[in-house]
């Protein structure tokens, strides 16, 4: 008779609970239901800007925005989507460069991603950085960086100026609509340039060939020696239809961005380059001009090297009459190339040569 009693009650519970109203409890022959919203803990907003408006919420409280139809959770300071169903993340519509380079002379740079959201949620923008197996955030930076700072997708990079922080990371920007993340990668590198090699021709992984050579060798162009007798690259006779060249490979994997260069005769002797190209390659038979000084008719050397028939015996005379040539190109090369076009004296010299470059 008791449990004829029991199931009855709950019969006329369950006839008399609305829809929309769960199941809270029940025993003893009694079940309890009530409404979803409310009186389960959830509260029902208008819209988002009511939720942010709560007065002091307290952590775990679950709020609804019925403007949206999402369910919100208070975590810490923040109000948290839930996510449900098949929300799509934030579309990027402005991705950053695949690569960036930071200033060497330590001025600030930005990477810019912008991005929306197809269900009108605001997007907010963060960012990490990955060099090796450690990533890094606002808490921390890697060498190259000393600062990163966002303002509406924007993130402003300061470079280290620490020449021994050279090399690169991964730079990971993040757009997010509160529920989903997404990404996008750029490899930022830093890089400070100077000699490449001055005039030393013992660089490791370095080496140095020309098309021909009669006297000393390639090698000795680089070899920061006042000592011209045979102790420069000297080419064979100069063949219009054949040019003369003088090479420098880098080495596989060692690609260079060359910033500017210098040349200057031996100290005696008629013999020189008067015209020629500065190329770089990175498969060594298709070049790339970087800077043409070809005048016809104009011997290039004596007009703007400096050499007038002085003889020098000094090492701080010698480099008095080096001339220097800055380049504008940024396309690092493994190998580059000085292509003679005319010699004077019937012979393609070259005393000393040096490379700057990163």
């Amino acid at each position: 008779m008791s449990n004829n009693r029991n199931l009855g009650n709950i019969a006329t519970a369950i006839t008399n609970a609305t829809s929309g109203q769960v199941l809270t409890s029940q025993g003893s022959g009694v079940a309890t239901f009530a409404d979803a919203a409310g009186g389960s803990g959830v509260t029902t907003y208008t819209n988002k800007t009511a939720i942010d408006a709560v007065s002091s919420p307290s952590e775990g409280d679950l709020a609804f925005d019925e403007d949206k139809n999402v369910l919100y959770i208070r975590a810490g300071s923040v109000w948290q989507r839930i996510q449900h169903g098949g929300n799509v993340g934030p579309r990027i519509t402005t991705a950053p460069a695949a690569t960036h380079s930071l200033s060497a002379a330590g001025s600030t740079s930005t990477i810019t991603i912008v991005a929306a959201d197809e269900s009108g949620f605001p997007v907010t923008y963060d960012w990490d950085a990955i060099s090796g197996t450690t990533v890094y955030n606002s808490s921390s930076y890697p060498n190259q960086i000393t600062n990163v700072s966002e303002s509406n997708g924007v993130f402003t990079l300061t470079p280290s100026t620490n020449t021994g922080h050279s090399g690169s990371f991964i730079f990971r920007t993040k757009a997010s609509d509160g529920a989903q993340v997404s990404t996008a990668t750029t490899t930022v590198s830093l890089a400070f340039a100077g000699h490449l090699l001055g005039f030393a021709n013992n660089v490791s992984g370095v080496t140095y060939s020309s098309r021909t050579s009669i006297q000393g060798s390639p090698a000795a162009a680089f070899d920061n020696s006042t000592d011209q007798g045979h102790n420069c690259w000297h080419g064979a006779a100069f063949n219009t239809s054949l040019k003369d060249w003088l090479m420098v490979d880098f080495g596989s994997g060692n690609a260079k961005v060359v910033t500017k260069y210098g040349i200057a005769e031996r100290y005696s002797g008629s013999s020189r380059v008067t015209s020629w190209k500065l190329q770089g390659s990175n498969d060594g038979s298709t070049f790339t001009d970087l800077q043409s000084l070809i005048v016809e008719g104009v011997d290039v050397s004596r007009k703007i090297m400096g050499y007038n028939g002085h003889s020098l015996n000094t090492q701080s005379n010698y480099l008095s009459y080096f001339h220097t040539f800055n380049l504008t190109s940024t396309t690092a090369y493994r190998y580059i190339r000085l292509w003679v076009e005319a010699a004077g004296g019937g012979y393609p010299v070259i005393g000393e040569m040096y490379i700057e470059g990163y």
